[in-house]
């Protein structure tokens, strides 16, 4: 896989947002867009699991098609060594990329080299490691909601556990374990940038739930979950807040309804060349500009969310599209930023520490544990990670408008006819 940008030291997480790539994307979201843009394979067992998963995670194709059309560039952190590790070439940069002047991509793909992967893996391994004894936080519901996001996709990162392993009682409690190493990695990359981590609604519930120990992750649980982040972000002190975002435009029913206008006879790049034309318009150019503002500056927070919402409105007018069409994913936004610069060394006000999902893997009783799990937690974990350079911490997290059910009901029918038309010029084989 070719390599665009790379990280080898801390001044290069500031050349990132200088250069605007200051979003860090959960891979998830990238590999639900590459399943998607790949479309059928006419291997019809190959295209049953490929379409599962689709459907399984659609909040994760609005995000991905919201990601091309509202941001000029955005990195892919190692997605090689994520998906599609013994794979040749760069399916998802070509996919996305193509048509794109080559020195001015969509996506950009980024190497954290040796040094600072590796620190950001032991500042995750350590906060995991500190609340070994605090017990499992876990539960069997939420681990399965875990396994069964990660195989639908074809997870195949698996950075080791170190000393951690052995605490470990089987490979389904490893690969829980691994998937919330994994979040604590990106997240420690988003704390290096001040950039916001960006989830998908399925993945917001997963590490919202982990991190506050709730018992489960599924969609009825949802608005409980967001309750409890919106409590405790009250009593957490000024450094740390969760707001809800003002709403954006997402773009994917708008794309479909046009490839219905075309009588489906295109496939799924059609889809992607709509997104970046969209892009392209003044109203976004605004619309992007004015959400910077709102991402990176606190000075009138108030009157730039005003700012954004107009700027949003402007957006639906340009397409002759209705609110009610683009009004799909909310966003919430999970902030913290430290009094000071430099590491961070324990909790910042209102007792905030640990790792990005959380850091109570629990020696004792296993990971995953039948009894009540602890209900005593005060703190958050997941958002800052001990001995690493802290910007801001910052997670997107995503809710849909829609239930899931919903969604699926809406979209999926129309999807699933586009993404079974070729692509121009495309041949089928007999798999990837």
């Amino acid at each position: 896989m070719s390599v665009d940008r790379q990280i080898s030291q801390v001044e290069d997480w500031d050349e990132l947002v200088r250069d605007g790539l200051d979003v860090v994307v959960d891979p998830f979201v990238l590999r639900v867009g590459q399943l998607f843009l790949e479309g059928a394979t006419r291997n019809e067992a190959e295209d049953e699991l490929r379409w599962a998963a689709i459907e399984s995670d659609l909040g994760a194709l609005v995000a991905f098609f919201d990601l091309v059309v509202m941001r000029r560039q955005f990195p892919a952190f190692n997605y090689g060594d994520t998906f599609d590790r013994d794979m040749e070439g760069d399916a998802l940069g070509e996919l996305v990329n193509a048509g794109d002047d080559q020195n001015d991509k969509v996506l950009v793909h980024v190497d954290v080299e040796y040094h600072p992967y590796h620190e950001a893996k032991g500042a995750a391994l350590a906060a995991l490691g500190e609340q070994m004894a605090s017990g499992p936080f876990v539960s069997r519901e939420v681990a399965s909601d875990i396994l069964a996001a990660t195989s639908a996709v074809r997870y195949e990162w698996a950075p080791g556990l170190e000393l951690l392993d052995a605490e470990f009682r089987d490979d389904a409690e490893r690969q829980v374990a691994r998937f919330l190493l994994g979040q604590l990695v990106f997240s420690a990359y988003a704390q290096q940038t001040g950039a916001p981590h960006v989830l998908a609604p399925r993945r917001s519930r997963l590490v919202a739930a982990v991190g506050l120990g709730n018992p489960r992750a599924d969609e009825s649980a949802e608005s409980a979950i967001f309750d409890e982040l919106r409590r405790r972000s009250k009593d957490a002190g000024a450094e740390w807040r969760i707001a809800e975002e003002p709403w954006r435009p997402s773009f994917l029913p708008l794309l479909v309804h046009r490839a219905r206008d075309r009588r489906y006879k295109t496939g799924p790049d059609a889809l992607l060349m709509d997104a970046k034309s969209i892009r392209e318009s003044r109203a976004m150019d605004r619309y992007r500009q004015i959400s910077r503002q709102l991402a990176t500056s606190d000075a009138d927070q108030a009157k730039l969310g005003d700012e954004l919402r107009g700027a949003a409105n402007d957006v639906a007018r340009a397409l002759d599209a209705s609110v009610d069409v683009l009004t799909v994913l909310k966003d919430f936004v999970v902030d913290a930023v430290p009094a000071s610069g430099g590491k961070a060394a324990g909790a910042v006000a209102g007792g905030l520490a640990g790792g990005p999902v959380g850091a109570a893997l629990g020696a004792s009783g296993g990971l995953i544990a039948e009894r009540a799990l602890r209900r005593t937690q005060t703190r958050l974990f997941g958002l800052v990670l001990d001995g690493l350079t802290t910007r801001r911490a910052r997670k997107l997290l995503t809710r849909a408008v829609l239930s899931e059910f919903a969604l699926r009901d809406r979209l999926a029918g129309e999807l699933r006819i586009i993404w079974e038309t070729p692509r121009a010029g495309a041949r089928f084989s007999s798999g990837r």
